[in-house]
């Protein structure tokens, strides 16, 4: 039977934030949510996120993030994950990596992206921008939400 939960695709920056004890007020958050409120999502997480973990320069910091999304859905970008992610760089100023971020959430069929980045993803102007483009081009739109929102 397939899972029936709602899909969430989390970027790195929210198991970053559990582990995160220089932000206490995000840390105390997302460890909150993590176990009251993502337990009713199927939670999936990309390449992009892991490259990401992988680069954290704090080594102890990098392990524990890296054990704590074990087990969680693993979405591979496709090709066309990266032409819809060119797509949002088109119109929504943020990184590739912010980009590639939005496009899997959306290519793996996910209902919801969770995020801590306010200025590329988790405000008005850029949800906006990435579901006109998803709309546009017959994908289905996501909603983007900060923990605060969930």
């Amino acid at each position: 039977m397939a899972n029936s939960l709602p899909r969430l695709y989390l970027d790195t920056s929210v198991p970053s934030a559990y582990y995160n004890d220089r932000q206490r007020e995000r840390q105390l958050l997302t460890q909150r949510i993590w176990h009251e409120k993502l337990p009713d999502y199927h939670l999936v997480i990309s390449n992009i996120t892991m490259r990401e973990i992988d680069a954290t320069k704090n080594l102890k910091k990098r392990k524990k993030i890296a054990r704590f999304v074990k087990g969680i859905e693993l979405y591979v970008l496709t090709p066309a994950a990266k032409v819809l992610a060119d797509e949002y760089l088109k119109s929504v100023t943020m990184t590739g990596n912010d980009a590639l971020h939005a496009a899997g959430a959306t290519i793996s069929g996910c209902e919801f992206l969770l995020s801590w980045n306010f200025t590329h993803r988790a405000n008005d102007r850029s949800r906006e921008k990435i579901n006109e483009i998803n709309s546009i081009l017959g994908y289905k739109t996501i909603t983007i939400i900060s923990p605060y929102g969930l």
